[in-house]
């Protein structure tokens, strides 16, 4: 008879991602919901007649986040990155 593992820490490792997940998602339907379409109505009216609109209405949207990535010659892309099989020719029999 196999002897039973022990699997509570992984277990609790996949609750905490779990749990990490939800909060993400509920902050982003939070966002979503309080967001408003950006640009307005009012502005998109004003655009096609030719007025500019320097000031903008906030679209409640939050913080702008910028993303950076660094990508390296010869380095995988992630933790999964993407390789592609070399193909050779097979070498002749001596």
């Amino acid at each position: 008879m196999a002897a039973k593992r022990d699997d509570s820490a992984l277990r609790k490792a996949h609750q905490d991602q779990r749990e990490r997940v939800n909060k993400a998602n509920e902050e982003a339907m939070k966002r979503v919901a309080e967001a408003r379409p950006t640009p307005t109505q009012e502005e998109n009216d004003l655009a096609r007649i030719g007025i500019h609109v320097e000031q903008k209405e906030d679209d409640k949207s939050g913080e702008n986040v910028l993303v950076e990535r660094t990508v390296i010659a010869g380095q995988p892309t992630g933790p999964h990155g993407y390789e592609t099989r070399a193909a050779r020719a097979k070498t002749p029999p001596a």
